[in-house]
């Protein structure tokens, strides 16, 4: 057998065994995974509703004061709603996992936008990203100047990082052609 044969027979079979072998560790690793993204989720969702200074925050659960559902989109942007009702108040509000292309590739910018009935937005944060470090990795935590989500004209991008501000963009922008229907729909009920 001619060495090039013998050669590509061994990559094949190290090929084989080791897809296997990334195959077998995703399939035990990827629900751990699942459930640490949504908990992600919902820690951030507690930020936008107790104050995180307060020395109690880590004892504070959504469930003790708020009545909490989350519904699956399927839609190309929007991949959850989460429906945040007070249980003293009744007052309803709509948490949306939201994700857009920024410079990045090999993952969208996933954002959390909360927007109570008022169309007033109580909190936003991105999620996850991985955008470059010292360029669009630096401004997940700017205030982009959105405080209705149905009025995004006061819109502040962030100069040289164009991408990654676009992505924050169309994440505003693909609530607010949502929201009003789902406040208005059976979503609140």
């Amino acid at each position: 057998m001619n060495k090039g044969l013998r050669s590509g027979l061994v990559l094949l079979v190290l090929g084989i065994i080791s897809g296997t072998l990334l195959a077998f560790v995703n399939y035990f690793t990827a629900p751990v995974i699942a459930v640490l993204e949504e908990q992600a989720q919902y820690d951030a969702l507690k930020e936008f509703y107790y104050d995180v200074d307060d020395p109690n925050y880590a004892s504070f659960k959504l469930s003790d004061d708020y009545n909490l559902s989350k519904v699956d989109i399927e839609d190309d942007y929007i991949q959850s709603i989460f429906v945040v009702k007070s249980k003293d108040s009744g007052e309803v509000s709509l948490g949306y996992l939201v994700s857009a292309n920024g410079y990045s590739s090999d993952a969208p910018v996933a954002m959390l936008i909360v927007v109570d009935s008022d169309l007033s937005i109580r909190g936003y944060k991105v999620i996850s990203h991985k955008e470059t470090s010292g360029f669009g990795a630096d401004i997940v935590d700017n205030d982009f100047n959105i405080n209705v989500i149905t009025d995004l004209s006061g819109f502040d991008s962030v100069a040289h990082v164009t991408f990654t501000s676009n992505a924050i963009y169309e994440c505003f922008y693909q609530v607010s052609l949502r929201v009003v229907a789902d406040f208005g729909g059976d979503l609140v009920d």
